[in-house]
C-alpha cells in the first residue's frame, strides 16, 4: 500500500507545523504509513496534486472553493475551528478516519 500524504495549510504556516507533528505522531504510533506536512497557503499550487489530502485551516476558509477546483484529484478539507484550535493530532486524525481516509 502506498504512503498517505496529507498537507495542511494555513496563513503563515507556523500553527500547522506543531498540528502537522502531533498527527504525525499519532500515525506514527499507530504504525500507519503517514507522512503529514505543513505550509504556508501561498505553496498550495506547488504542493496540491502531489498529496492525497489538503487540509486548509479556518483562517483560511475563504479559499476552500479555489483549493477545490485547482486539485480535482486530491481530497480537500477545510478544518472547524474546534478540530484546529484543539492543538490535537488525536482529534484530527479521527477526523480523517470520520471521512474515510486512513
Amino acid at each position: 500500500m502506498k504512503q498517505l500524504k496529507i498537507a495542511i495549510f494555513c496563513s503563515g504556516g507556523f500553527s500547522t507545523s506543531l498540528i502537522g507533528s502531533k498527527m504525525q505522531k499519532v500515525y506514527d504510533a499507530e504504525g500507519k504509513d503517514v507522512k503529514v506536512d505543513a505550509y504556508d497557503f501561498g505553496m498550495v499550487d506547488e504542493v496540491g496534486d502531489d498529496v492525497d489530502v489538503i487540509l486548509l485551516a479556518p483562517q483560511i476558509g475563504w479559499a476552500y472553493d479555489q483549493t477545490v477546483e485547482g486539485h480535482p484529484n486530491t481530497k480537500v478539507i477545510l478544518l472547524t475551528m474546534q478540530q484546529f484550535g484543539s492543538m490535537d493530532g488525536q482529534v484530527l486524525v479521527d477526523t480523517l478516519k470520520e471521512k474515510g481516509i486512513e
